[in-house]
């Protein structure tokens, strides 16, 4: 019986590596934790400095964590030890969550990065200099791509879609622009807030659900749905294909019969992808 699951797992290795069907590819979903983007002119103010010095690269090529930390100052609140990102970008911006602007006490918009037409007023401190900027936007998820990445999930720069973050809380997160770039690294960012939620760790991913997606509005007069019947698949071996086919048609659990046998990349499709297994009868 050993034999023959690590048999199953190396095809199913091999076949996973030579690439398979688009719609089931998982993407990086990360967590975009609070930070700063300083222009030329208010980094030095701030430090003094000209550039700004690589501590560790990020996931997106070209930008990094660097040694700079700042206070961020709003009429209620205070945030210390703020990750200030390069390099230098043409204009200083403050990229925050919804909680962390009840804190600080600021009303900020939703925004991508670099959309600050109507950012909150905030003020940042390092060490003894200050500086007042129109900067804060709470950030607006969104997935980074490729041209290619771009063509083959059949989506394109500006599209929204919606996508299934599979975290220990799996949740669906509507309107979610689409960036293309050549300098992107596939990945959805989602700032703090959305990744607890979903229960988002290290190594978490999402998939993109089909075109068209969206969510029923639930009456408030609603009561609460039937309890779904877990799914059930014929056949003896349960494969990591077959676990593939049940999320994407929104199946949440699986009852295994007796005498059934699931791989072990089987399981761990399953729990990436939040199904249940559900044993005997």
């Amino acid at each position: 019986m050993d034999s023959i699951e690590a048999i199953v797992r190396e095809v199913l290795s091999r076949l996973k590596s030579e690439g398979g069907a688009c719609s089931d590819r998982l993407i990086p979903a990360e967590m975009s934790a609070r930070h700063v983007h300083l222009c030329a002119e208010d980094l030095k103010a701030l430090f003094g400095l000209d550039h700004l010095t690589c501590v560790r690269e990020i996931s997106q090529p070209g930008q990094f964590l660097s040694e700079c930390r700042v206070r961020l100052i709003g009429p209620k609140g205070i945030l210390d030890n703020v990750a200030v990102l390069g390099p230098t970008r043409s204009a200083t911006q403050v990229e925050i969550s919804a909680t962390d602007a009840r804190t600080l006490g600021l009303s900020a918009p939703v925004r991508l990065s670099g959309e600050l037409q109507d950012a909150a007023c905030i003020t940042l401190q390092a060490g003894n200099k200050l500086i007042t900027r129109n900067a804060a936007i709470i950030a607006r998820r969104h997935l980074h791509m490729t041209p290619a990445d771009a063509a083959a999930f059949g989506v394109q720069h500006g599209q929204s879609v919606s996508v299934r973050v599979l975290g220990s809380r799996p949740l669906i997160l509507e309107d979610v622009p689409v960036r293309v770039s050549e300098q992107s690294a596939l990945a959805l960012h989602m700032d703090t807030d959305e990744a607890n939620a979903a229960g988002a760790g290290k190594d978490c991913t999402c998939q993109i659900l089909s075109p068209g997606f969206s969510a029923a509005p639930c009456p408030a007069d609603a009561r609460p749905a039937a309890p779904v019947p877990p799914c059930e698949l014929s056949g003896r071996l349960i494969t990591d294909q077959d676990i593939r086919k049940l999320r994407s048609s929104g199946c949440t659990s699986l009852h295994l019969s007796r005498g059934q046998i699931i791989t072990p990349l089987a399981k761990d499709t399953a729990r990436e992808a939040g199904i249940t297994l559900i044993y005997g009868g």
